[in-house]
């Protein structure tokens, strides 16, 4: 028997034996049919469509495919439009892997199987919340409003996460602002960030609590009073008026700041090209700054173990954060009336 399979199905042609008796049965029952090699185009974009710019994935087949039956791995990063090429067998199982660096990423590690009987591959990839932070003397503002309430566990975990990797051990400057009403400042100044100052940041983080209307204004008025800020990193899912009056109020004060830090923008789940995303794009163009779109589930589930890993407890990160020293870890925040 000869298959000869079209041009367009993954499978190889083939031929075998058939035997066939004459009760009408037949030998053999099964026949293994080979699939092609080809080069699939693989692409990766984020959650609201845009493609995944600069990601560092693996490949290796799911049952082994390298010498000995030994499985193999493939590392590719996708280009500025979210592609990469990789010759893969159709039709066989292969796993996809964005691995966790153990440093700041611009996207969060995910690991699945898939299989493609066609030449073409595309995978949503999900941006990490801060991605790296390339400045000195940053704050890091939060939303704290009532509508956070879904997000602000992942919130919280990134922040914790930024803390340990950005900024641990760093010669940096930080502070943290969150804000409904009024903004609530970890400390009254930028500090450095020494074992105790981190601990007290991570505490500082684990007590924010969703409640209340958001009024980011007020928050980039009073954070662009610390001096020496280079930089603010803006975390809101942007239920607040972003209109042209904002961006008019937000533009006065920026220019009103001798040391003009940029305002990078974080959307959470914020659809594309609508009014709160064109809001926070355009509040980041402002001052030559970034705005990252991030998609969240809004069930929060375990985000700390998530993000930290296996083992990776809040005790534990703690722990590796300080030194043999009492570091002092009660939340000592302040609020913006005694700034």
């Amino acid at each position: 028997m000869k298959l000869v399979p079209g041009e367009e199905l993954p499978f190889l042609a083939t031929s075998f034996d058939l035997h066939v008796t004459e009760d009408g049965s037949f030998a053999p029952r099964e026949h293994s049919v080979e699939t092609k090699s080809a080069d699939v185009a693989v692409n990766l974009i984020t959650p609201d469509g845009l493609p995944a710019a600069g990601c560092t994935f693996h490949l290796s087949p799911k049952f082994g495919g390298g010498g000995g039956g030994r499985s193999y791995e493939m590392s590719f990063k996708s280009d500025d439009e979210g592609r990469a090429n990789a010759t893969m067998s159709l039709m066989e199982p292969y796993i996809f892997r964005v691995k966790d660096t153990g440093k700041a990423a611009e996207y969060m590690p995910q690991e699945f199987v898939f299989m493609t009987d066609r030449p073409s591959f595309t995978s949503v990839v999900a941006r990490t919340i801060f991605g790296s932070m390339p400045e000195k003397k940053i704050a890091l503002v939060v939303d704290s409003s009532g509508s956070m309430a879904s997000y602000l566990a992942d919130v919280k975990a990134a922040m914790n996460l930024a803390l340990v990797q950005q900024f641990n051990k760093s010669d940096r400057l930080f502070n943290i602002v969150t804000y409904t009403g009024k903004p609530r400042f970890f400390r009254k100044e930028l500090v450095e960030c020494t074992p105790s100052n981190i601990e007290d940041a991570m505490r500082f983080c684990e007590h924010i609590e969703a409640g209340g209307q958001s009024s980011m204004i007020h928050a980039i008025a009073s954070a662009l009073r610390l001096p020496g800020l280079e930089a603010l990193y803006i975390v809101t899912d942007g239920k607040c008026d972003l209109g042209e009056e904002f961006l008019g109020r937000a533009k006065s004060h920026y220019f009103a700041c001798a040391g003009r830090p940029r305002i990078n923008t974080i959307g959470i789940n914020c659809p594309p090209q609508r009014l709160t995303y064109r809001g926070l794009k355009a509040l980041a163009m402002m001052t030559q700054s970034t705005f990252r779109a991030v998609c969240l589930e809004q069930d929060p589930g375990e985000p700390v173990g998530q993000i930290l890993g296996p083992g990776g407890s809040l005790d534990t990160v703690l722990h590796n954060a300080t030194t043999d020293e009492e570091g002092g870890g009660e939340d000592r925040g302040e609020d913006d009336g005694e700034f």
